[in-house]
């Protein structure tokens, strides 16, 4: 008998080796030099679904087909992390040469079962796909409608606020929009956040005045099972989480209850939050956006609104004017919402130019939305395709009227100071016109015949 056998025979029949390699979850299996099984402990066996005493004393090749132990036999080299299946059980295999006065004497296979985390591995796959597509779903449902180039307006007042809005747009810090009802804030939201570097997350919206504060609560942050009557088994997702990497836009934050107030503030802070019943917190990245029509300032010298919010939401602000204070937009913006009408109704509707005289002369305390439901209802209304001033509802609040400024004269100078802009925007190239010309809903032509009739100078 070969000393190198002897040895490894003294080990295997020691009862001390046989107490412990016994009670192994993981499986052994030794050979000695020239291949032969020399011992196969319990869990082996069952994991390889083999009899031991099949196997015992017969060489490895022949008992354990494919087995790449005579490799390691052979080169006293080891090899790790050898993945195998056998009749539906997945296992990884180490195998290592028993080294004896610098020769191999043998060697060992180790085996792990590892069945039930290939199992846990292709279900977490299956969710992880299932999370992808979620994630997917969110973004689609909670996306911008909105970008810079649909916000209608070429006058000195709108292109200010455009290129401010633009600056801040890429920028981390939290925004608040302040403007009048229907002055379009949600619109600046929306392309504030088309083009930011969040652009790619969701944007998610909601009316601080629409829920009462409670429900409002459990919008926004969320809530555990069980945390109170009527919530949903799961729980459910907050705002705050479903925006998290993209913005959340916070209409109407005037009218958010005083304590809401108060756990906002704490999310800004710190980027946690916790759900309504819950005790462990969420950790966010979400940009905050709101706006209000509020004056946000005297409700802080009231206590209706919390000063330390006000300047966390207020890190930069966008203040949009009145339609009033931009009449010359006001053929422009007729131009685009009389087209979206054409395009539902099948319909080519215009707006003569004594209807356009009277909008022009109208105070719009509901600004731009005001505006769009005045066409809607006149081309509603209306008994051709041309909208006349019978055809507007009765606008009785109209900025009064001057000796030295007639009707007439304060369309023409609104068209004019439209071309105007659109040329000072494009330039007076003949390609930079046919843009100016798109841009105002015009012919090329009828371009050329507005600067020659307004004498406009290039």
């Amino acid at each position: 008998m070969h000393t190198t056998q002897y040895n490894i025979n003294d080990l295997i029949l020691n009862p001390v080796f046989h107490l412990v390699i016994d009670q192994l979850n993981d499986g052994v299996l030794i050979t000695d030099a020239e291949g032969y099984i020399r011992y196969v402990n319990p869990a082996y066996a069952r994991i390889v679904n083999i009899v031991i005493n099949d196997v015992i004393d017969r060489k490895v090749e022949d008992a354990r087909r494919g087995s790449r132990l005579p490799e390691v036999l052979q080169s006293g080299e080891q090899l790790l992390g050898i993945k195998r299946t056998v009749d539906q059980v997945d296992y990884i295999v180490d195998i290592t040469p028993i080294l004896i006065k610098g020769k191999v004497a043998g060697a060992i296979s180790l085996v792990r079962d590892i069945t039930q985390l290939e199992k846990l591995s292709k279900t977490l796959r299956v969710y992880s796909h299932r999370v992808t597509e979620l994630n997917n779903k969110v973004k689609e449902i909670h996306r911008t409608s909105y970008s810079f180039d649909n916000i209608i307006g070429s006058s000195k007042e709108m292109d200010k606020v455009k290129r401010m809005a633009k600056r801040i747009a890429n920028s981390t810090v939290s925004i608040l929009i302040l403007g009048e009802s229907g002055t379009g804030k949600e619109c600046f939201a929306h392309a504030l956040h088309e083009a930011s570097s969040r652009s790619a997350y969701p944007f998610v919206a909601i009316n601080c005045a629409a829920l009462p504060p409670a429900l409002l609560i459990s919008e926004i942050f969320g809530y555990e099972e069980g945390s109170f009557t009527g919530a949903a088994k799961g729980g459910k997702l907050g705002l705050f989480e479903i925006a998290n990497g993209g913005t959340l836009f916070l209409d109407e934050i005037g009218d958010m209850d005083f304590e809401l107030q108060s756990k906002l503030l704490r999310v800004i802070e710190t980027g946690e939050f916790l759900r309504v019943g819950g005790t462990k917190p969420t950790k966010v990245d979400v940009r905050i956006i709101s706006a209000t029509n509020k004056d946000l300032e005297r409700m802080i010298s009231e206590n209706r609104f919390r000063e330390d919010l006000y300047y966390r939401l207020n890190a930069a602000s966008i203040k949009l004017p009145p339609l009033r204070e931009r009449l010359s937009d006001i053929p422009l913006l007729v131009d685009y919402f009389l087209e979206k009408i054409r395009l539902k109704s099948q319909r080519n509707y215009t707006i003569s130019e004594a209807g356009l005289q009277v909008l022009c002369q109208y105070h719009f305390p509901g600004n731009v939305r005001q505006l769009i439901n005045i066409l809607e209802f006149a081309a509603s209304t209306c008994e051709g395709d041309t909208i006349l001033p019978d055809d507007l509802p009765n606008l009785t609040k109209t900025r009064p009227l001057t000796i030295t400024r007639t009707l007439s004269n304060t369309a023409r100078d609104s068209e004019r100071d439209a071309i105007v802009a659109a040329l000072k925007s494009y330039g007076t190239s003949v390609t930079a016109k046919h843009l100016a010309a798109k841009h105002l809903g015009i012919s090329l032509s009828t371009l050329y015949n507005k600067i020659k009739q307004y004498q406009i100078k290039l």
